[in-house]
């Protein structure tokens, strides 16, 4: 014959050693799930800090064009305040696209160093009639 244990008056007496190191192991995995996550926001927003400050300044740069006075074909090129190049390109777009009696419609695009690049800031300016 076996011998019973008569059960506690409550039921289970605790959790097993292993049931503590398992929820133990499943919190500790979403502790750096969330540092994780956290990391990956803040570096996208001083990302997109960065590219708003470049934006910026890149329409700061066509406006102090603009003030100088009227727009000419040309490139210009610049640093920013951190130091980074960049270059101002205005072109007239009347003969691309077909415009030839009409007052000229500037194209102009500041971008990082290189002319080609993507731009940082692009816009069209209607021209005086010459």
């Amino acid at each position: 014959m076996t011998e019973r244990r008569p059960a506690s008056p409550r039921g289970e007496a605790g959790f097993t050693t292993v049931e503590v190191l398992v929820a133990f192991g499943i919190a500790a995995a979403a502790t750096l799930t969330a540092f994780e996550i956290a990391g990956t926001a803040a570096v996208a927003v001083r990302r997109l800090d960065a590219a708003r400050v470049a934006a910026d300044e890149a329409e700061g740069v066509v406006l102090r064009r603009l003030a100088d006075g009227p727009l000419a074909p040309g490139l210009v090129h610049g640093t920013f305040s951190d130091g980074s190049p960049w270059a101002l390109s205005i072109v007239d777009l009347r003969p691309r696209l077909g415009l030839g009696r009409a007052p000229p419609l500037w194209q102009v695009r500041v971008t990082r160093s290189d002319p080609t690049a993507v731009p940082l800031y692009a816009t069209l300016i209607a021209g005086r009639i010459e």
